[in-house]
């Protein structure tokens, strides 16, 4: 391959630049874009400007920029891997390296081809790169010598200058060892021996420049064979980078520093120096910043056995005032539907009684997704969790510890903090309307055989407490009531809330936590588990109410939450209950309701809207809107035609009936199988999950689409076999999913078929 010069011109063109990869990769990048493509000299433009635009991160090469660009599904940019180059830029780097007088684009050039194993001995490359990355520090570090001998005083740009000059050549000499160590060449004791004089001098240097230091260090450390060595510059470092500002350096240079040391007095000698220079940084920070160096500084004496230590640290901990924290409350604006309340107020009036009001509350769980995809681009930040009773650290959560699951809980959240306004005004509506005592509910609450009299007085209690703007009464009369509530219900079904003593662990009943875990086991309809968990529970993502009311962990909790925990504690009552008889005696102080719309109280000759639906939608009229882009395929069979359209109207009355949207979904199953027997000859009686297969087989249905069926025959399997309850889901949603399912039963009509190779037999059980 013939170098051209115009190419080779712009590799060398960085040699008198802090930073020659980046330099060099802008002359490359014009050259690119100022060539023809196509062209011999424009391939190299390209090949050559990819090489500068890798970078080496947690151990790899990878390049997003350049003309190699690649992209995932959502348009971001993947990083590319050296070895998923072409032959032909692995050719091109090849024939540059050596002729380039670019000592640092030279070893770029070189440890990229030993990246990709190139040629037939891939260890010259990486002789080659060594030998560049040393010659290119020394070159950097001469120029940054000469700037600062020319200005006494240099201006902040020359300053700068000098700065990246050291920190490239730090840079380079630590990609000559990790080469060098990586394959025993015999010059890595030559470079670890420039690597400590050059971190002698560092600490020389005014200013400080203790980010230089540490990036040479660290790999040093790794290796025994460089301890002894290394033992006087860490030592010396740690003395040099202990004023203000600098505690978080000394710590750091002194915990490589223990890692080097012999002895064990040594070590502790070091281990009870870090406790003062972490003890040091806490006292120079304030707030936020002081606890979680405090919360290093105790973690670090409870590991090296310090416990004088630890007790210097817990009482510093325990000094700092709620005041000292300075926390902001970050809020999210959510805009409710319009008539959301209005129509939760609406359900109460129409109930009959008192009875059958807080039944219906009882049993109308709030809408839960059961998967959400974390929107592209959305930044997911470290979490840190903070009892400020102590203040400790409770958790920490890693920004990638979730990923989507994280933003599915907080969705969760959100919508349980949404249904518990709706409860709220639902309770209030009772309230008005009914005027109901603690006197007039007790009877009421202890209908169900494990809602005992005495406990469901201070359950009355709690209500009387809410309506009277008392929430801190309201729960803690609430929460511990629920509780038992559900340790009967599960007692009652044979369920366990019992451990036996085991070794010294006495034996126990089990607590909240424990009986949560349960749920599924009892039978409870989703999403009332989930709904449970969310607002009870004390794992990632959930409320935790129930521990930070009766711990004094939190202020007094907002109204609309107190709401939801009564809410559970009927539906602790009354799921799986029938509904409730009127249980007030005819003695009773209970007062006339108020007057309210009479008209929607009647048993009407029609169908009563779902209260749900006006989650999303105002009035009926809507309900169009949403099936709107429904349209049943042309030339499919007739009675799958009819099914379709009857899946399409079930969706447009679950505004009547919420439930409807499941079962317009599993129609247009119904409909996919009566096309797929249409389509397959020899389908018989063959049941729908021979017949997915082969459908697949015979060409039909792509890997996605059989996916997507086996899914949905699973789901009708689960529901026709009792297993799982209706699940609900919003009328967008099902239209959503209903679209799928139309434009997949057109696809799969227009398909032809492959005639199979062979004719065998195809045996099935089951649905």
């Amino acid at each position: 391959m013939d170098v051209q010069p115009a190419v080779l011109s712009a590799v060398n063109s960085g040699a008198d630049s802090c930073e020659p990869p980046r330099k060099v990769g802008w002359a490359l990048r014009a050259g690119y874009l100022n060539t023809t493509p196509g062209d011999e000299e424009h391939e190299h433009f390209a090949a050559l400007w990819a090489a500068m635009e890798f970078r080496l991160q947690d151990g790899t090469w990878g390049a997003v920029l350049g003309p190699f660009r690649t992209t995932d599904d959502n348009g971001d940019l993947v990083p590319r891997a050296v070895r998923d180059m072409t032959p032909a830029v692995f050719d091109t780097w090849a024939a540059y390296a050596p002729e380039t007088t670019n000592a640092l684009a030279r070893a770029r050039l070189h440890h990229l081809l030993w990246e990709a194993r190139h040629g037939t001995r891939p260890i010259e490359h990486l002789r080659s790169a060594v030998h560049s990355y040393r010659a290119g520090a020394r070159m950097l570090l001469t120029r940054a010598e000469e700037h600062e001998e020319a200005l006494a005083n240099p201006p902040e740009p020359a300053a700068f200058e000098v700065g990246l000059a050291r920190l490239r050549a730090v840079d380079a000499l630590v990609f000559a060892h990790g080469l060098a160590a990586t394959t025993r060449r015999p010059e890595c004791t030559d470079i670890v021996r420039e690597m400590i004089a050059l971190g002698h001098a560092v600490l020389d240097w005014t200013p400080p420049v203790p980010d230089v230091l540490t990036r040479m260090t660290a790999p040093l450390v790794a290796s025994k064979d460089n301890w002894s060595a290394l033992h006087a510059l860490l030592e010396r470092a740690a003395d040099e980078y202990c004023g203000e500002g600098l505690f978080h350096y000394r710590v750091e240079f002194l915990e490589e520093l223990r890692r080097v040391v012999r002895t064990d007095d040594e070590r502790r000698d070091v281990n009870e120096k870090i406790h003062r220079a972490r003890m040091g940084l806490a006292d120079s920070s304030t707030g936020l910043r002081k606890l979680l160096a405090l919360e290093d500084a105790a973690r670090h004496a409870r590991d090296s056995g310090l416990t004088d230590a630890l007790n210097e640290v817990r009482r510093t901990q325990q000094k700092i005032g709620r005041d000292e924290m300075t926390m902001d409350t970050i809020r999210t604006p959510v805009s409710l539907p319009p008539g959301y309340l209005e129509a939760a107020s609406a359900a109460i009036d129409a109930a009959g009684s008192m009875e059958d009001a807080l039944h219906f509350i009882a049993t109308t769980p709030a809408t839960m997704s059961d998967s959400a995809t974390l929107p592209s681009g959305l930044l997911s930040l470290p979490t840190v969790y903070i009892n400020p009773n102590g203040p400790v650290v409770t958790r920490t959560v890693e920004s990638n510890s979730t990923r989507g699951d994280g933003f599915l809980l907080r969705q969760h959240v959100v919508a349980l903090e949404v249904h518990g306004l709706a409860v709220e005004a639902q309770l209030d509506r009772v309230r008005d309307r009914f005027r109901p005592t603690a006197e007039d509910l007790a009877p009421f609450l202890a209908g169900p055989q494990h809602a005992v009299e005495t406990r469901m007085r201070g359950l009355a209690r709690a209500f009387e407490a809410f309506w009277e703007g008392d929430v801190d009464t309201a729960l803690a009369l609430a929460l511990p009531r629920l509780e038992g509530i559900l340790r009967r219900r599960l007692k009652a079904a044979d369920i366990g809330v019992i451990t036996y003593a085991k070794g010294e662990a006495i034996g126990q009943v089990q607590q909240l936590g424990s009986l949560l875990d349960k749920l599924d086991e009892l039978g409870f309809p989703e999403p009332w588990p989930l709904v449970l968990r969310t607002v009870l529970g004390n794992a990632e993502g959930q409320m935790n109410l129930r521990n930070d009311v009766l711990h004094d962990l939190v202020d007094t909790p907002s109204r609309h939450r107190t709401a939801l925990v009564l809410q559970i504690a009927l539906a602790m009552i009354f799921l799986g209950e029938e509904p409730p008889a009127r249980t007030t005696p005819a003695g009773s102080s209970l007062r006339t309701p108020l007057p309210w719309n009479a008209a929607v109280d009647q048993h009407l000759p029609f169908p009563v809207p779902d209260p749900r639906a006006h989650h999303f939608v105002t009035q009926y009229a809507d309900m169009h809107d949403v099936v709107a882009g429904l349209t049943v395929p042309s030339g499919i069979p007739q009675s799958a035609a009819t099914v379709l359209h009857t899946a399409r109207e079930l969706l447009r009355h679950s505004y009547f009936c919420y439930e409807f949207s499941t079962v317009a979904l599993l129609h247009a199953l119904i409909a996919m199988e009566i096309v797929l027997r249409a389509k397959i000859p020899d389908s018989g009686t063959k049941p729908l999950n021979t017949l997915i297969r082969q459908g697949n087989e015979r060409g039909l249905l792509t890997e996605r689409q059989t996916e997507f069926l086996h899914d949905g025959r699973k789901l009708r399997n689960r529901i026709a076999h009792g297993q799982r309850a209706h699940s609900v889901m919003p009328p967008h949603w099902g239209a959503g999913m209903l679209t799928t399912s139309f434009a997949l039963i057109s696809e799969v009509w227009a398909a032809q078929p492959t005639p199979p190779a062979t004719t065998g037999t195809d045996e099935g059980t089951g649905i």
